[in-house]
């Protein structure tokens, strides 16, 4: 097998909005930058087959704007539309560009859009020429004391994490990089354009490693350092990132067998009528002001019932719902990768990797495209996720199971 790595900065040149949070502050346009945003690409080629991995530093990418760079991608150099996989980083202090919808009234931002994508294209153009022979190897182990479910530390949550070299002799020629968690220690207040968490640990594991890592987040819908933080600012950031990177830095590799590229879809429609969710919309927003009145509101409650508030207030302007759950599903050796367009619950990612046949399981979330929130049933009405979800209570385990059926 071959890989070959790039990374792109994409710092913006123009003026841009930092895109996640409610607030006052993000009215405004971001104040400068604490890290520069990057795209970084990875390219394999097993037997022949290629298949090119981007993580872009945003919150989310709408289908839209995936299938524009798709389209673009391959004018630069032949690959097939699905062994494209692009995914955000979920950054809540990225700039604005990339979802088909504004999110909590953050414009779009075209001219920032198009940058992105030239600095992509520019970076990309050489590594078929960059290709190399390389052997895979794995660490995988588990992540603890510094993220978890977000409303109960002691549940079980998506721990596992893996990183994967691909090594020519002792030189590591390009690597992967995944944890579940999402990158929300920096708070709504922050006005610097900042990777958060998932850069910071990516810029230490490529310090350790030698090259920057492709980095992902998996199952990490209701993953959050929420349990363990000790504070919303780059102090708290440096903590929870070292922390987690010495974690990963300590795992032990074996070597990793990649053969065999084989790649399923799967496609599952949601559709319903909105309106007569209308009536639990606006209890939800009733209760939401409810809490927002309280004049001793922590920042957090404060996040979660503001945020609330506003997606609901934009679910009273939909009376159909109507989209796709669209992903791949890729076996290649040892190892099984799905992707997923979505906020997906770490309990769906645990259900996933226990169906899976192979030795290894990665699943890359925010991917190809973005349609919210996907949570098991039983939380439904109790937690900010399923009220933000357009996704209907028993829709995500059908969905988990349709992608299980391909595994």
């Amino acid at each position: 097998m071959k890989a070959a790595t790039c990374v792109a900065d994409i710092t913006p040149q123009c003026a841009v909005h930092l895109c996640g949070y409610v607030g006052e502050a993000r009215k405004h346009p971001a104040k400068g930058v604490h890290d520069s945003p990057l795209a970084v690409s990875l390219l394999l080629e097993i037997e022949g087959t290629r298949l090119l991995f981007v993580s872009i530093d945003v919150v989310t990418l709408g289908g839209g704007k995936a299938a524009v760079i798709k389209d673009r991608i391959m004018e630069v150099f032949p690959i097939d539309r699905d062994h494209i996989i692009i995914n955000a980083i979920h950054s809540h202090s990225a700039a604005n560009g990339f979802g088909d919808e504004a999110v909590f009234g953050t414009p779009d931002n075209p001219q920032y859009f198009l940058y992105v994508c030239d600095r992509i294209m520019e970076s990309i153009k050489g590594l078929p020429e960059q290709l190399c022979e390389v052997q895979a190897h794995i660490a995988t182990g588990k992540v603890h004391g510094y993220y978890s479910k977000r409303t109960d530390k002691s549940l079980p949550f998506e721990d596992n994490a893996a990183i994967i070299k691909f090594m020519k002799g002792e030189s590591v020629i390009a690597a992967m990089c995944n944890f579940n968690c999402h990158a929300t220690v920096l708070g709504p207040d922050n006005m610097l354009l900042s990777a958060d968490l998932i850069g910071k640990v990516r810029s230490l594991m490529g310090e350790h490693l030698g090259v920057i890592p492709y980095t992902f987040t998996g199952a990490s819908g209701d993953i959050s350092n929420r349990q363990y933080r000790q504070g919303n600012d780059f102090a708290e950031l440096d903590r929870v990132g070292n922390g987690i990177a010495k974690i990963l830095q300590a795992m032990t590799y074996e070597k990793l067998n990649l053969q065999d590229v084989a790649i399923t879809t799967y496609d599952h429609h949601v559709q319903y009528d909105n309106t007569s969710r209308f009536a639990e919309y606006q209890k939800g927003i009733r209760e939401a002001e409810a809490v927002l009145s309280n004049k001793d509101i922590s920042l957090d409650a404060w996040k979660l019932a503001a945020s609330e508030k506003m997606l609901l207030e934009m679910k009273l302007q939909t009376e159909q719902v109507d989209f796709h759950v669209c992903g791949i599903v890729l076996h290649t050796g040892e190892l099984t990768i799905v992707t997923f367009p979505g906020e997906l619950a770490s309990v769906f990612g645990l259900q996933l990797r226990k169906a899976c046949k192979t030795k290894h399981f990665l699943l890359i979330g925010y991917a190809n495209d973005y349609q919210g929130y996907f949570i098991e049933a039983e939380e439904y009405g109790k937690t900010y996720e399923t009220k933000a979800s357009n996704t209907p209570m028993g829709e995500s385990e059908r969905i988990a199971g349709e992608i299980g059926d391909l595994l």
